[in-house]
């Protein structure tokens, strides 16, 4: 009896040491999707299967979803008909959207893509248009021009749904309801370009860096944040230069132009949602640190400027999180 005991007491040991070390996995990937890079890096229960299913998700939401690129997406298919019924999801997801529209002042448009194309940054044809050209663009576009109400949209003639500015949020939204509902991951971060999800217990903490806008790799500061998710928006992102002037890609749905608004990225951090902080980095970037703030302060963000003469303003919140890594910033 007491060498059967014995080996039952090694079993129970072995398994737990067993369970631990499982329980430690922890898988990587990288792949592109979106248009981006897209990071994957997962720890816990079956984080490989895990890590896969969260790879074709991002693929079949992109293609399927919100990409007005695809012939096969929701939005594509909206597109093509200036009209459609959204389902339950993503309803849901505009009336949000509509909200930061409408409290951005117009700030954030998710309807420019018309306007995009115009300028074509980011491709072989991208090129400064005629102010005409613009113009005729603009009157068509506007998210207060579409016609809205219980997940029925319908686009004036021309106007293009464009999710660039929120789509990778909004794929973090479903990926944390994934993981959230598997309970098998107990840490996670999930890179969809500028758009990042920190998942883990609360109390635990990551370490992320925010791009230096003016040197490749580097980092300007380093925060410290819990589980959140977290997007930048930058000029320095995607852009091409005529007559040494920058054209990036962030527009001013007012002027139908580049954003100037004197900064050069700015970064969001919400508890609650990929897509508000997807959104509301493009909203601030246009609107400028001071409103930019407002802003992300009435929807309980918090916010990081990093203006064109190497100044960071943060929100209160933020300010014991952060550290400069780089002398050429100076913290307001």
């Amino acid at each position: 009896m007491k060498k059967t005991a014995g080996i039952i007491a090694f079993a129970l040991v072995a398994a737990v040491i067993a369970f631990f070390a499982f329980t430690g996995q922890e898988k990587e990937t990288t792949f592109t999707a979106m248009d981006t890079v897209v990071t994957l890096k997962l720890r816990g229960i079956g984080a490989g299967k895990q890590l896969d299913e969260i790879k074709a998700f991002v693929s079949d939401y992109s293609d399927n979803v919100i990409s007005r690129h695809s012939s096969s997406s929701r939005i594509s298919s909206v597109n093509s008909k200036d009209s459609g019924r959204l389902d339950d999801d993503l309803s849901a997801d505009f009336d949000l959207l509509y909200s930061v529209y409408r409290d951005s002042g117009g700030a954030f448009d998710f309807t420019l893509g018309a306007l995009s194309d115009l300028w074509g940054i980011g491709t072989p044809r991208a090129a400064v248009p005629s102010a005409e050209d613009i113009q005729q663009v603009l009157s068509r576009c506007g998210a207060g021009k579409t016609d809205y109400k219980n997940g029925e949209i319908k686009l004036p003639e021309g106007a293009v749904l464009d999710l660039g500015a929120a789509g990778k949020g909004m794929a973090l939204d479903k990926i944390s309801g994934l993981l959230s509902e598997n309970r098998i991951i107990n840490r996670g971060v999930i890179s969809l370009g500028g758009s990042i999800l920190l998942y883990g217990k609360k109390g635990e903490t990551f370490t992320i860096g925010i791009q230096d806008p003016a040197k490749k790799n580097n980092y300007a500061v380093v925060l410290e944040l819990g589980p959140c998710f977290v997007s930048t928006s930058g000029s320095y992102e995607r852009y091409f230069e005529k007559d040494g002037k920058r054209y990036h890609h962030i527009f001013d749905p007012a002027t139908g132009y580049p954003a100037e608004s004197g900064l050069l990225s700015v970064t969001v951090v919400s508890q609650d949602s990929g897509l508000l902080s997807d959104a509301l980095s493009t909203a601030c970037f246009v609107l400028g640190s001071e409103k930019g703030m407002e802003l992300a302060r009435k929807y309980n963000c918090e916010a990081l400027f990093i203006d064109e003469n190497g100044n960071i303003t943060v929100s209160d919140n933020l300010r014991e999180k952060i550290e400069i890594v780089d002398p050429a910033f100076t913290l307001r």
